[in-house]
């Protein structure tokens, strides 16, 4: 894929053409209902003997505040298939006394083998009116390829703090990162956030909060999303209301982070996922390929179509926007990306329709899949 001017191929993303099936397939993976009225945020791994396993959250309808304060807890089922079939269903993480719910699962194969699995606990509400909750972070490991996951560690303890689905890398050196936002709220600045790490370097037993947290205007930036570059760099990008993506580098693995910038990619206020090309270590972006629309009743504009672009130059300039899912009245977000070793990049995110007048319908949610077949994302 060719990179070329960010603006003239952004004009052109709502009219990009259709796909051919045999580029990307997708699934309604989790289908709500009555009583689970919401399946989202996974994360999948692929397992020793090629299978795939997607962790997700599994909501029932609930009386406190909007369906991110839901009972969920996290379940899991495999595909042998590449991600066509599914079974195996069980439930991983069950709801503690004190949690709202349990949230954002993340998967991570360990250079040892090993398969790591971090997540937060939604605590109740500190008082009322509140919006945010504290939260707690906790890994769990498994030695026997997904088989049980036993507790590994305490990342934070009751912290005004949050984690997006399927963020964990692993560098080079070994040393593992997991992107978070914490509240950098004021009363000149409310509803505020800020992004950095915390990083391992002994497969996730302990863990150090980066020197300091990028700050940004209006809500700050959210859910960021970190990949290792060719010359070791990393780059996190993160959720903003500003228009598009934004940026931040590190240059000492984690430990401190750049003043954060426009990646140059216009977006709504949504989730970017970023992942490297196995075969070429090219980034690959994840995100909704919309514009931008301060007049939209919720985020900014539309969180549709869910689209992927391929950098060549480590994130400077992107290629054209392939859509993997488009419906103009359908929303589709927080994706959860990996490469499988059957040359497919295997994505999950979670859907909903819109109402009339732009807000998101509060449920049913469903969970979707997408097999795309990453040749096609360098063409």
């Amino acid at each position: 894929m060719r990179a070329g001017f960010l603006i003239c191929l952004l004009s052109l993303a709502s009219g990009w053409p259709a796909i051919h099936a045999a580029d990307v397939e997708t699934f309604l993976f989790a289908k709500a209902d009555d009583t689970l009225v919401r399946h989202s945020e996974g994360s999948a791994v692929e397992l020793n003997d090629g299978r795939i396993m997607l962790v997700w959250q599994e909501f029932r309808k609930g009386p406190k505040g909007d369906s991110d304060y839901y009972p969920a807890r996290l379940v899991s089922k495999t595909s042998a298939d590449g991600g066509r079939t599914w079974n195996d269903y069980r439930a991983l993480v069950e709801i503690a006394p004190g949690d709202l719910n349990v949230f954002s699962p993340n998967l991570l194969r360990l250079q040892n083998g090993s398969i790591l699995l971090a997540f937060i606990r939604k605590h109740d509400f500190e008082k009322p009116g509140d919006y945010y909750t504290p939260t707690s972070a906790f890994a769990m490991i498994s030695d026997d390829d997904g088989q049980t996951f036993q507790p590994w560690s305490t990342i934070w303890d009751h912290q005004r703090k949050h984690l997006c689905n399927n963020t964990l890398k692993q560098l080079k050196s070994g040393r593992i990162i997991l992107p978070t936002d914490r509240d950098n709220s004021a009363p000149d600045r409310p509803d505020n956030w800020a992004c950095g790490c915390v990083y391992s370097d002994d497969n996730g037993k302990t863990w150090t909060v980066s020197e300091n947290y990028v700050t940004l205007p209006k809500r700050g930036g959210m859910e960021p999303h970190v990949e290792e570059l060719k010359d070791g760099r990393l780059l996190m990008v993160m959720r903003t209301m500003l228009g598009s993506v934004y940026k931040s580098e590190s240059s000492d693995a984690g430990k401190s982070w750049s003043p954060a910038e426009s990646l140059g990619v216009e977006s709504p206020q949504s989730c970017p996922d970023l992942l490297k090309h196995p075969e070429t270590g090219d980034l690959v972006l994840i995100w909704n390929a919309a514009k931008f629309d301060p007049k939209w009743f919720s985020h900014e504009g539309k969180r549709t179509p869910l689209s992927a672009a391929v950098s060549k130059d480590g994130g400077k300039t992107w290629g054209p926007p392939k859509h993997i899912e488009t419906d103009p009245g359908s929303v589709f977000t927080n994706p959860g990306a990996f490469f499988t070793s059957q040359g497919t990049m295997f994505v999950n995110y979670w859907t909903c329709k819109y109402e009339p007048n732009g807000a998101f319908v509060a449920f049913p949610i469903h969970l979707k899949t997408a097999i795309v077949d990453s040749a096609w994302l360098l063409k």
